[in-house]
């Protein structure tokens, strides 16, 4: 193995070609850090211009432009309350509430360990275990995909605060807005009600940025005494503190290692990765009343777990020619475009290709975790202080550009105005937004799944409860649900307060008298 790294560092550790990646990761930062401009969408941009290089350096080119895409959407999730990619929800649950005590730099700075953290662990592993953990994935059928769902969407029982009704009405909603569209295995419209609009669907991120950033603006637009959407006009220390990183350990490597296993199942990834984490850190936690009013255990479980998900994500990529998730997909179509075939042969065949590919990720997470903490502090700086008049128009002028360009469908503009729509009154009604992109996520997921296995079993439902990693799914389900229904439980006996926070009921601390 050691001679292998060898073989692709040579590739990597070239002036020229590390200048391509410190590019790459930084492009990757940008379009993270627009709410619409996502990972997927910056490499399907320039996966053309890496067709002039080198097999080895363009897939370690394309390789950075993802770390930095993953990456990036903490940045307006902290500072505006508004996720640049799906996988930073989560991290608006307490990274906002920390920005507005007046704590920017410290909830970024955590962030950016985290993300940093989460992503060496997982790549890490994908050189240690790539071929071995792989094999654990091809076990996996419809019948344990469905049952990951299942427990995807008993986090909503976690997330929808006091009110467990409002909460699962919210996720059954986006799991009903999910079918609307071509049916995943007959391919016949549904749902549509003569819209040819929404033949294709509902896209995600289209649904993202009408829910979480156009009515985020609105939001901020009716509290109009206020100058800046921040707490201050100025950035606080960001100094990372090694004793904050080592009583997070325990945190860290359950999170990493969550969106690590997450990553190497195709369509579940960094959303549903850093809902579970989040979830699971906060049933872990000594004081679970604290998620939600800025607690760094959230943003830690969020950030790592969502970031381990691209070295997981590589795994089936690399060692079966299984895209993890769309920004893989995408890395696929590249090695194919190549000319080189993508599978178990890539490591007999192209073995240094392989690890450049690797190198080029540990050096890129390097990078984005460098670009963030040093270069990009004067971006953080320069954006505390842009008044609301100026900084809204221009959220919403990127979002309605990102929306655009993800279909390049002038109706998701449309849609994009409904969930706007949508998000305003369910907020203004005490729905949570977060439980409705769950089930938009895991809907489709869930149904392909569901139905499949359906086909398989002859309608025989035994196979959920005889096959060894459904029950195992099935039993950590039951648990979840155990502990939440505990946490309530301990609620209703004045043990704990709930509050509402950025639109989402969280818990709170009892209030003294």
């Amino acid at each position: 193995m050691l001679s292998n790294l060898l073989l692709g560092s040579e590739v990597i550790f070239q002036l020229p070609v590390l200048a391509l990646l410190l590019m790459g990761t930084f492009l990757g930062l940008v379009f993270g850090a627009i709410p619409g401009l996502t990972a997927t969408l910056a490499l399907i941009l320039l996966l053309p211009v890496t067709f002039g290089m080198e097999p080895a350096v363009g897939m370690a080119v394309l390789g950075a432009l993802y770390i930095g895409g993953v990456s990036g959407g903490k940045i307006p999730a902290i500072l505006l309350n508004m996720p640049g990619t799906p996988s930073s929800i989560a991290t608006t649950f307490d990274g906002y509430p920390l920005c507005q005590q007046g704590y920017p730099g410290k909830a970024l700075t955590y962030a950016i360990a985290s993300s940093f953290t989460g992503g060496m662990i997982s790549l890490i592993a994908l050189i240690l275990l790539a071929p071995s953990l792989s094999l654990i994935t091809l076990r996996f059928q419809s019948f344990e995909y469905f049952v990951l769902g299942v427990f995807g969407l008993t986090i909503v029982a976690s997330t929808s605060g006091k009110s467990v009704i409002y909460g699962l009405t919210s996720g059954t909603l986006g799991l009903v807005i999910a079918t609307i569209g071509g049916d995943p295995l007959s391919g016949v419209t549904r749902f549509t009600f003569g819209i040819r609009a929404l033949g294709g669907g509902v896209e995600l991120l289209v649904a993202m940025i009408g829910l979480f950033v156009i009515t985020e603006v609105f939001t901020q637009c009716a509290d109009v005494d206020k100058k800046y959407s921040f707490f201050s006009t100025g950035l606080d220390s960001m100094k990372l503190k090694l004793s904050v990183l080592k009583g997070q350990a325990k945190n860290l490597l359950r999170s990493s290692f969550i969106g690590l296993g997450l990553g190497m199942l195709p369509g579940a990834g960094g959303t549903v990765a850093s809902f579970i984490a989040y979830d699971q850190a906060q049933k872990a936690s000594k004081t679970p009343e604290e998620f939600g009013t800025g607690s760094l255990d959230g943003i830690v479980a969020a950030e790592s777990s969502n970031n381990a998900v691209s070295g997981g994500a590589y795994i089936p990529t690399i060692t079966l020619g299984i895209p993890g998730n769309t920004v893989t997909a995408v890395i696929l179509a590249g090695l194919i475009t190549h000319g080189i075939p993508p599978g178990p042969a890539l490591f007999r065949n192209e073995i240094q290709l392989v690890y450049a590919i690797f190198v080029g990720l540990l050096v890129a997470n390097v990078f984005m975790f460098f670009l963030q903490h040093t270069v990009m502090i004067r971006f953080f700086k320069w954006a505390l202080r842009i008044p609301k008049t100026v900084l809204l128009p221009l959220i919403v002028l990127m979002s309605i550009a990102g929306t655009y360009n993800i279909r390049y469908n002038v109706n998701d503009l449309w849609v994009m105005v409904i969930f706007t729509v949508m998000g305003y009154v369910l907020l203004k009604t005490g729905f949570p937004l977060t439980p409705m992109i769950l089930g938009l996520i895991l809907g489709p997921i869930m149904e392909r799944s569901l139905r499949t296995a359906m086909m398989a079993s002859a309608g025989n439902i035994t196979p959920f409860f005889t096959r060894p990693y459904s029950l195992g799914l099935i039993i950590l389900t039951v648990v979840s649900l155990g502990l939440t229904v505990w946490f309530r439980f301990m609620r209703e006996r004045g043990k704990i307060k709930i509050g509402t926070i950025g639109g989402a009921e969280v818990p709170q601390p009892e209030e003294e008298t």
